[in-house]
């Protein structure tokens, strides 16, 4: 079996459906399209569902829980009349939760860390790393990024960025044939009204748009040979601060703004900046020339001539240095926009950042296990996975106004292995009381490393 091949498989035996195996597989090998594989179906601002081509239906939610995790024991406590006892054993079980999680969290961490390191930018000045041991980064990565609900970042959203201006007045290129490697995730959106600058300035309206909570990047530069190659490349070769595998986390990005976080981007000057700039050059020109020209081709002397010549280079050469002057403080502006919006949004850098996912991720793992528990232990009747997820789902929409896919399948597995789910012949589920749970966690907790006979 190929690499990529079984990197799709294993997602598959992990619980994850076919389109989100493909996504994360397609993200690491770009070629990969598995026999009769269901095809990757793009956000869509119009609702959660979509159909594909076989008129299946897809639901587009994100499988984030934006709410933290002392919000969701908080309510997950208040949602039904406990007494203290109860209450305090059912702290007590979150608590196992959260330890045992961070446990097995520390060691993906531990191995993400060490797989980074010989890639690492702030540690080493002479980075040396094969491509195998990247692709196996990466992997891991990808990994740790499924695991905190993390989605990759669709060409069709960096398109529209490209395409687009939401936020900041300004346009920019970005360099992409300068990446050897990039690979972009999202996690969890929210739509703000915020206002912008329409009719080339002239009015002010108020817009809703689209911002992405978090956004992580992960990018390799090309090396010095390619950059040595042309001419035009050579002055944005970064050097020894270019090498290395550079990531990069950031929050509270608008969609259609999405260029800004990378860091080989250009200002392109919008028409109205370019109007300003330009029209006193102009402007200067035809005045110069109704001034002047007649007088010139109607002189007498060739003194005459070169000295209104002369006067004529003088008055342009003005015009010229003032535009010139003008392009310049307007490229540095918008770069001082640039740069004043990232220094607010940048969470974290390189090997900071994966000490951030592995958090969020295992914060994720135990908000979705512990609803899972709480939905099946104090259910008044037999229910089985899907009602567990709808009743989770709409529990999650009435107390905190988020509108998400509960991931429950992963859910109900985390359980499983902690033997702590029942499953019965008609599919009816159940789960271990609050003290048995109790005494099979304190006990796994016990035997997690049990080197001594």
């Amino acid at each position: 079996m190929s690499q990529d091949q079984s990197y799709y498989s294993s997602l598959i035996e992990q619980g994850y459906s076919e389109t989100q195996a493909l996504q994360h597989t397609q993200s690491h090998f770009p070629d990969f399209n598995p026999p009769a594989a269901t095809p990757i179906i793009p956000y869509t601002e119009e609702g959660n569902v979509v159909e594909n081509d076989s008129n299946e239906i897809i639901d587009t939610r994100s499988q984030y829980i934006p709410i933290s995790k002392s919000k969701i024991k908080k309510a997950l406590l208040e949602r039904v009349q406990l007494e203290p006892n109860a209450r305090r054993e059912l702290e007590n079980l979150f608590k196992m939760f959260e330890v045992i999680w961070h446990h097995d969290m520390h060691h993906d961490l531990e191995e993400l860390k060490e797989g980074y390191e010989s890639m690492n930018p702030d540690v080493h000045s002479d980075i040396t790393y094969t491509q195998p041991e990247l692709d196996s980064f990466l992997q891991t990565l990808d990994s740790a990024m499924i695991d905190g609900n993390w989605a990759p970042v669709t060409t069709q959203e960096l398109d529209e960025a490209l395409e687009g201006e939401d936020v900041l007045a300004i346009s920019l290129d970005v360099r992409f044939d300068e990446f050897k490697e990039m690979k972009l995730y999202k996690l969890g959106f929210h739509h703000d009204e915020i206002e912008v600058s329409s009719m080339y300035g002239l009015k002010k309206e108020t817009k809703t748009v689209k911002i992405f909570d978090k956004i992580l990047t992960v990018l390799e530069f090309k090396g010095e040979d390619w950059f040595m190659e042309e001419r035009k490349r050579k002055k944005h070769y970064l050097g020894d601060d270019g090498k290395g595998v550079h990531i990069r986390l950031f929050r509270d990005v608008p969609h259609l703004d999405m260029e800004v976080i990378f860091p080989n981007t250009s200002p392109s000057m919008r028409t109205l900046e370019k109007i300003k700039i330009s029209a006193p050059l102009i402007g200067g020109v035809v005045s110069l020339g109704m001034k002047y020209i007649p007088i010139l081709f109607g002189g007498n002397s060739g003194s005459t001539s070169l000295s209104l010549i002369g006067g004529i280079l003088t008055a342009l050469g003005t015009y010229v240095l003032k535009t010139y002057t003008s392009y310049q403080k307007t490229r540095e502006k918008f770069r001082s926009m640039v740069a004043k919006d990232m220094y607010f949004k940048g969470l974290a850098n390189n090997e900071s950042v994966l000490t951030y996912i592995v958090d969020m991720a295992e914060e994720q793992e135990v908000k979705e296990a512990i609803c899972a528990y709480m939905f099946v232990l104090q259910s008044t009747a037999p229910v089985n996975e899907e009602q567990v997820d709808d009743q989770i789902e709409q529990w999650l929409k009435q107390t905190f106004s988020i509108d998400i896919d509960f991931e429950v399948d992963d859910a109900l597995e985390k359980l499983e292995k902690m033997n702590l789910l029942h499953v019965d012949a008609n599919g009816f589920l159940s789960v271990e009381d609050v003290n048995s749970s109790l005494v099979i966690m304190d006990d796994y907790w016990d035997n997690l490393y049990d080197f001594v006979d």
